[in-house]
């Protein structure tokens, strides 16, 4: 099953990884696109802080007071995704030849979120995320000599329907919580396994035209 699903130098060749791919990514981009349409305040306020006494000789328990919520940092903010056509990256930030799966930027405050998807073997996903940070970490520390600052979240579903913590990750940076967060990976999951399982339906397939409910 490994090698039909995720190993398969014909399935490379003839799209069908590509074609899983951009169907988990599809649902991603608009997962992430009503998150980006969605109104904030123009100005997060701060938390107060407040005293906490303990007893001699006891540590202060440290709270977490809030979760980073990455578009809450800036306003107007925009998004390309790369489906369907070759993805050009903001050339009023730098010239490249990369094409992250999805750009998000905010020109007013010079931010960038650039986000990688993958589509592995469950077990492939820490060497899917090395790779693809080592792929963008140069175009990261560029992004961020022109001034912006810039996240680089890779994110990996696995292929037969298993969100990597990257998955979750993303979904509290872009300011999902509680049951929407975790609808929103399950999505992603369940995206995936039905993608793949249609790959396994067509494996004897010599030609590769995806359709029915793959579609």
């Amino acid at each position: 099953m490994a090698h039909i699903l995720s190993g398969c130098k014909i399935a490379l060749t003839q799209g069908r990884y590509r074609w899983r791919h951009d169907k988990v990514l599809a649902v991603l981009a608009d997962i992430l696109e009503k998150e980006r349409g969605k109104r904030r305040p123009a100005k997060v306020r701060p938390l107060l802080s407040t005293i906490a006494f303990v007893k001699e000789g006891q540590r202060p328990i440290v709270h977490s007071q809030a979760r980073q919520n990455l578009l809450q940092s800036a306003q107007g903010w925009e998004m390309e995704v790369d489906l369907g056509r070759r993805l050009h990256f903001l050339e009023a930030v730098l010239s490249t030849t990369l094409r992250p799966d999805i750009i998000m930027w905010s020109l007013e405050g010079k931010r960038i979120i650039l986000v990688e998807l993958t589509v592995p073997w469950e077990e492939g996903c820490e060497e899917a995320a090395e790779r693809k940070n080592g792929k963008y970490q140069q175009l990261v520390q560029d992004c961020r000599d022109k001034g912006w600052t810039t996240w680089l979240m890779t994110v990996e579903v696995g292929c037969r329907g298993l969100p990597a913590p990257s998955a979750w990750n993303l979904m509290t940076k872009v300011g999902l919580r509680g049951h929407l967060r975790k609808a929103a990976v399950r999505r992603l999951g369940e995206a995936a396994e039905r993608a793949s399982c249609w790959l396994w339906h067509k494996r004897e397939g010599i030609s590769w035209k995806p359709g029915g409910e793959g579609q």
